[in-house]
C-alpha cells in the first residue's frame, strides 16, 4: 500500500545522509554496542538542514531512514 503523502528521498539526500553518518562513526558518535549516541540524529538533522536549506525532516525521520537502510 503506497501512502499518497509519503516523501521520497532524492539520491543526493540519501548520499549526503550516508556520508554524514560515516563522519559520525569516524568521530566516535557510536557507543560500544553499535548504537548511535543520544543526540546524533539531532546533529544529523542540523547538518542536513545546512546542506539542503528548507529541509523539514526531523531527527525521527533520520532515525527511521537509518533503520530502513540497515534492513
Amino acid at each position: 500500500v503506497k501512502m499518497d503523502n509519503k516523501r521520497m528521498w532524492t539520491d543526493e539526500e540519501t548520499n549526503a545522509f550516508v556520508d554524514f553518518m560515516e563522519e559520525f562513526v569516524v568521530d566516535g558518535q557510536r557507543a560500544d554496542c553499535g548504537q548511535f549516541k543520544p543526540g546524533t540524529f539531532e546533529k544529523l538533522a542540523l547538518k542536513m538542514l545546512e546542506a539542503f536549506s528548507g529541509c523539514t525532516l526531523t531527527a525521527k525521520h533520520y532515525k527511521n531512514k537509518h533503520k530502513r537502510l540497515k534492513e
